[in-house]
């Protein structure tokens, strides 16, 4: 399976990748830890561990590097737009404290592993910003900057930021960074599959974990493992026994444009707080310098057609940068928690041995590696100052917050189209169009290719039933849920879910 789009960074990432294990080992294989996911937070955390003397399992449900990693815009920073004044109000001084702390952590780590190695990723120390084109933000953004000065954060402020904008000031903080993820994660993948007490497994998709006589029983669409401890960095948590995960995440889907420009390229990376957002920064090479424009978020399946999404970043690409060429364009999604702060730590405080790394919140270049040192820790019995705050089973106040009555008017509105008649019938699909449609009483979801062929799926996710909607932009099946999405012929691209969806054959279609 490939996405619907290909990202810059898989059309930039040279470097070659070692072939992994067979996939027929991996029914009754044996692992001192078992980490499922091999983007930045497994492989990050793999290599944490690769000199432990444990014996290492990595499985990855398609290829290295498939999933979120290899469609970020890849800045590497403490500056999570405007985080702290938040945290501070919100949680407390110490405990923002120890949200910074583990980030800065994550920086110092990738310096470390890029430097150890001698990593050709393109990394290169940046200034990130964030930046004010409104009152309202500029308001925003000053009390921001208060809070660095509470937490110690050497932040400044200017009036003056090199973009085509009109920005009426920005704070930033130095020392930050951007690279080519996949050339990073690629590089750090060889070298963990070079370890003896490591294995690595592509295209073996976990299914379900179960405690069994001291041990996890990880099952897969490979086999069974066994493993005495399990850390599950999926991006999304796809085991609904532990943690209750599929109430207290959502998914948010983001745009980004890939562009050759004619103007000077400017140093820094970019970010605004309040709608529209806009990013952007320069991606630097020995090749080339692409600018890279993200936007457009919107909660994952409630935009009816996500192809507006992309024009509206082609037209501020257009009015701010004349000229510029587009080599690439991708969509991404991030989970976030209703409180902001991600969950590191133990899946659930009622299983032992069992980890999770989630709700990243868009910013999981810091946070994945500030999740390998926090998993890191909790394996081998490391005391840290800042793991707690990221702690899976914090009380959280999700009932009172905006993000939380959103998630439930979400799924209300999703299971009530599940009872509401379709508008549309099969003669109104066109070639590339999907739609869920009546045929003799049941909903059927449609979608007619470049030859005219038909592809039908019952339209209900396989993970919690929720109903699907068509993404028009991408030719996807999307849950608005809890973000999982499926090609046309029903196979998963995105968890949570594990099981494709349900194909529906001897559908007889006029032609």
């Amino acid at each position: 399976m490939e996405y619907p789009r290909r990202s810059y960074w898989h059309e930039s990432a040279d470097n070659k990748i070692e072939a992994t294990q067979n996939s027929d080992k991996v029914n009754g294989s044996s692992y001192d830890v078992l980490i499922i996911g091999a983007g930045l937070t497994g492989l990050n955390t793999a290599y944490l561990l690769k000199d432990s003397g444990l014996k290492i399992g990595i499985i990855e449900a398609t290829t290295v590097g498939y999933g979120v990693t290899g469609y970020t815009t890849a800045k590497i920073t403490v500056q999570h737009e405007l985080i702290y004044d938040y945290l501070i109000n919100s949680f407390s001084l110490e405990e923002a404290k120890k949200y910074l702390k583990a980030n800065e952590e994550g920086i110092r780590l990738y310096k470390k592993i890029i430097e150890e190695n001698n990593i050709q990723c393109d990394y290169k120390e940046q200034t990130a910003y964030v930046y004010a084109v409104t009152d309202r933000e500029h308001d925003e953004i000053k009390k921001e900057l208060d809070a660095y000065e509470k937490l110690g954060v050497d932040g400044f402020y200017t009036e003056s930021i090199p973009l085509p904008i009109e920005a009426k000031g920005a704070i930033g903080i130095k020392n930050q960074g951007q690279f080519n993820p996949l050339k990073y994660l690629y590089t750090l993948y060889n070298i963990i599959n070079r370890t003896e007490n490591c294995e690595v497994y592509e295209n073996v998709r976990a299914l379900n974990i179960e405690p069994s006589d001291g041990k996890h029983l990880v099952t897969t669409d490979a086999g069974e493992i066994k493993a005495d401890k399990v850390i599950v960095a999926t991006h999304y948590p796809f085991d609904n026994s532990f943690g209750l995960y599929f109430l207290r995440l959502y998914q948010e889907k983001s745009y980004i444009l890939a562009a050759k420009t004619k103007e000077e390229p400017f140093e820094g990376m970019y970010i605004n707080h309040t709608e529209p957002v806009y990013s952007m920064r320069y991606q630097f090479s020995d090749k080339e310098n692409i600018l890279l424009l993200g936007g457009g978020k919107h909660r994952t399946g409630e935009k009816e057609n996500e192809e507006d999404s992309y024009r509206e970043l082609e037209d501020f690409l257009n009015e701010n940068f004349p000229g510029a060429e587009i080599v690439s364009k991708w969509s991404t999604q991030d989970c976030k928690s209703y409180d902001k702060v991600p969950f590191i730590g133990l899946y659930s405080s009622s299983v032992d041995n069992l980890y999770v790394a989630t709700g990243f919140k868009k910013w999981g270049m810091s946070h994945s590696a500030a999740a390998a040192i926090i998993l890191r820790n909790k394996i081998l019995n490391i005391e840290d100052d800042f793991s707690d705050v990221f702690n899976p089973s914090r009380y959280t106040v999700a009932q009172s917050s905006k993000e939380f009555f959103n998630s439930v008017g979400v799924i209300l509105k999703s299971f009530a189209k599940r009872i509401a008649p379709p508008p549309d019938d099969v003669d109104d699909i066109e070639v590339g169009e999907g739609k869920i449609i009546n045929y003799h009483s049941m909903k059927i979801g449609v979608y007619k290719d470049e030859k005219g062929d038909y592809f039908v799926i019952n339209p209900v996710c396989s993970h919690l039933k929720c109903s699907l909607s068509f993404n028009e932009a991408e030719k996807t099946w999307d849950c608005p849920c809890h973000g999982s999405r499926f090609d046309i012929k029903g196979n998963v691209l995105e968890g949570p879910a594990v099981k494709p969806l349900d194909r529906i054959h001897n559908v007889k279609i006029s032609q």
